[in-house]
C-alpha cells in the first residue's frame, strides 16, 4: 500500500470512529417547507440528512498528513449534512444528484462557499458517502464558511456516467447544489450573507471556472459572485489534449480515457474502438462504470501514449482532421470571456499532471477579453499533489481579505 493510500485509510478509519460517536438522534429527512423549496425545478432539495460533527482538534490530527500548511488555522466546529437535489442531465431532464454541506457553529451570518472536488472516478469516493472525501470543503468550513461540496453527476447517488470536463453539465450540478444549500439554510433558519465564493482544485478548478462563466452569462440576476479561486484546472482542453497526445508517456492515463469516454457518451460518437488500441478499447466502458477507483483504472491502462491510442487517431487529431472532437474541446474550455467577479488562478509551476500553461492561457485570455480583476498566482516548484492545500490556504487568505473589506 502506498503512503498516500495508507494516509487515506487511517484518516477514513478515524473519521468512521468519530462519526459513530457524534452522530445525533435526528430524523434523516428534514421536512420540506414549500416557501423555501419550490418543487419540480432544478435545485429542488429532495433530502437533507445530518451526518455528524467534526471538531478542529479531530481534523488537525490528520491535517499535516494531507499537506495542509501548518499556518492554516482550523477554528470552527462543523456539522455535516448530506443532501440530494434535482439537476439536469445531458438530455435536459431533471435527475437526482448529491453532495455534502458543512455548517460551522457559532456564526450568526454565514458566507456561502462552494468547493468543487478534483477528479474522482469511483462513485462512492465523494463527500456525500463519507465527509472525509470532501476534506477540502470540511477544512474550508472550519475557516468560517457554510460550504457546499457537490458530488457532480455520475458520482454519489447519481448512476449516470460522470460528464467529465463538460462545462454546462459541470456548472449545472454546482449551481443547483448552491440553490439546494440555500433551501437547506432557509429550512434550518440559517442566516446567509450576500457573499458567494467559488473554489476548486484540479477538475474542481475547471468546474469552478466553468461555473463562474455560466453564472455571469446566464444567471447574473440570481447569483452575484464575491470572488472565485480556480486552482490547477485543465481550462485549455484543446491545448492540453494536443500536448498529451504528442508525449511518449503520461503518468495519469485514466484522465485521458475519462475525458474521451465522457464525451463519447455525451455527444454519442460511438468511437471508442477507433480512438483506443486494444485491449484498452474493450476494457474502458467497464472501467468507467463507477465501481473502480482512479488507481484501479491506472493499473488497467498504460502510460505509453502510442499503446493507448490508435496511431491513425493521433495523427488525424494532431493534423487538425478531428474537427468534431476539436470543436467539443473548444466548446467546453472556459476561455475567451471576461469575468466580472474577481478571479485568482493558483497553480504549481512544476505540475506535470495539469500543466501550468493552462492557468497562463486562462489568465491571458480573460485579461484580453476584459476581465475586471484577474490574477495569476504561481506556486513555484509545486507539483499537482504538493500544490493542493497550499493553493487552498492562499485562496482562503484572499477570501478573508475580501470579507474584512467594508
Amino acid at each position: 500500500m502506498s503512503r498516500i493510500l495508507k494516509i487515506r485509510f487511517i484518516f477514513i478509519l478515524g473519521l468512521i470512529i468519530q462519526l459513530s460517536l457524534v452522530t445525533c438522534e435526528k430524523d434523516n429527512q428534514e421536512p420540506v417547507i414549500d416557501d423555501c423549496n419550490p418543487a419540480g425545478v432544478a435545485g429542488e432539495l429532495l433530502s437533507s440528512s445530518f451526518v455528524g460533527t467534526f471538531t478542529p482538534a479531530q481534523v488537525q490530527t490528520f491535517a499535516g498528513a494531507l499537506g495542509v500548511p501548518v499556518s492554516m488555522e482550523l477554528t470552527y466546529t462543523v456539522d455535516a449534512y448530506t443532501m440530494t437535489y434535482e439537476t439536469r442531465d445531458k438530455n435536459d431532464a431533471l435527475t437526482i444528484a448529491s453532495g455534502v454541506i458543512f455548517v460551522p457553529r457559532g456564526i450568526d451570518t454565514l458566507d456561502l462557499l462552494s468547493v468543487q472536488h478534483g477528479t474522482i472516478i469511483k462513485r462512492s469516493e465523494v463527500g456525500s458517502q463519507l465527509p472525509y472525501y470532501a476534506a477540502d470543503g470540511l477544512i474550508s468550513a472550519m475557516n468560517g464558511y457554510l460550504v457546499a461540496s457537490p458530488d457532480y453527476l455520475g458520482l454519489g447517488v447519481s448512476d449516470l456516467l460522470h460528464p467529465y470536463l463538460h462545462a454546462e453539465l459541470s456548472a449545472n450540478a454546482v449551481i443547483d447544489m448552491i440553490r439546494a444549500t440555500r433551501i437547506h439554510a432557509c429550512q434550518s433558519e440559517l442566516l446567509l450573507s450576500d457573499r458567494l465564493f467559488l473554489a476548486g482544485y484540479s477538475e474542481g478548478g475547471y468546474v469552478t471556472l466553468a461555473t463562474q462563466q455560466a453564472i455571469e452569462m446566464d444567471y447574473a440576476d440570481e447569483f452575484q459572485l464575491t470572488a472565485v479561486a480556480p486552482m490547477a484546472g485543465p481550462y485549455d482542453l484543446l491545448g492540453s489534449t494536443e500536448t498529451m497526445l504528442k508525449r511518449k508517456t503520461y503518468d495519469n492515463p485514466s484522465y485521458l480515457a475519462y475525458l474521451v469516454t465522457a464525451y463519447n457518451d455525451i455527444y454519442e460518437w460511438d468511437r471508442l474502438a477507433e480512438i483506443f488500441e486494444e485491449p484498452f478499447a474493450s476494457r474502458i466502458p467497464r472501467l468507467f462504470n463507477g465501481n473502480y477507483s482512479g488507481s484501479d483504472i491506472h493499473d488497467s491502462l498504460t502510460t505509453e501514449i502510442d499503446s493507448l491510442f490508435q496511431e491513425q487517431f493521433r495523427v488525424s487529431f494532431l493534423t487538425g482532421n478531428e474537427t468534431q472532437i476539436e470543436a467539443a474541446l473548444i466548446e467546453n474550455s472556459p476561455l475567451n470571456w471576461g469575468p466580472i467577479a474577481p478571479v485568482r488562478l493558483y497553480h504549481g509551476t512544476s505540475d506535470s499532471t495539469v500543466y501550468f500553461e493552462n492557468s497562463q492561457t486562462a489568465f491571458e485570455s480573460m485579461q484580453k477579453n476584459g476581465g475586471l480583476d484577474v490574477g495569476l498566482v504561481p506556486l513555484n516548484g509545486a507539483n499537482h499533489e504538493t500544490g493542493a492545500f497550499p493553493s487552498y490556504y492562499l485562496a482562503l487568505t484572499w477570501f478573508e481579505s475580501l470579507r474584512n473589506t467594508p
